[in-house]
């Protein structure tokens, strides 16, 4: 995540913010789960950070080991103006904005740098996305929206929910309700069928 702070506990507050709405984001809809670095409990595994040069909580991107990490993610991010393809099962896109939303225009990333000036971090995280089969199940059309906010019985407030499947059907005259995932803490209800 690249945001704009003075300090390093305001970053990673707004690094912890943008993950958030980038995994409830609509149009970055490859990312199922985001977690920042900070926010781990345990180190992230060696699969996962051999190929960067530092993974630290937040990093100021003028400082020596923000600048690798900021050349690596740079490196690593399909640009609008690149024939990239896109993979299914890896993201193109590494740097997000504090609105979690993808950077891929370089015009846009120097707008966002000279905005921050020496202000500028970088917040790594764990982006988790499921398998494309595991995404959108066969008998389910691709224009069905499997995200909606939903009032969470455990949270006590409405969030961001995902379609998880039919309730098992007992018999022939049993309908099945639809299960939602609440993508805060995970707890599942019924909800409408999605159309």
């Amino acid at each position: 995540m690249l945001v704009e702070s003075s300090t390093f506990y305001g970053a990673v507050a707004k690094g912890a913010a943008a993950a958030t709405l980038l995994a409830s984001s609509a149009t970055e809809s490859t990312v199922d789960d985001c977690t920042i670095i900070y926010d781990l409990e345990d180190e992230p595994a060696a699969q996962l950070t051999d190929r960067w040069p530092v993974l630290p909580a937040a990093v100021r991107i003028s400082s020596t080991d923000g600048e690798q990490l900021f050349a690596a993610a740079h490196d690593r991010t399909a640009w609008t103006d690149q024939s990239a393809v896109d993979s299914d099962c890896e993201p193109t896109t590494y740097l997000c904005d504090e609105g979690g939303m993808g950077i891929r225009d370089e015009q846009r990333l120097a707008t966002l740098l000279d905005n921050a000036g020496g202000d500028a971090w970088l917040v790594p995280a764990i982006a988790l996305q499921q398998a494309p089969k595991e995404r959108e199940p066969e008998h389910q059309d691709s224009g069905i929206p499997t995200k909606e906010r939903l009032e969470c019985h455990q949270c006590g407030r409405t969030t961001d929910h995902r379609f998880s499947a039919h309730e098992s059907v007992p018999d022939e005259t049993w309908t099945g309700h639809a299960i939602w995932e609440c993508q805060v803490c995970g707890m599942p209800r019924y909800g409408p069928t999605p159309e």
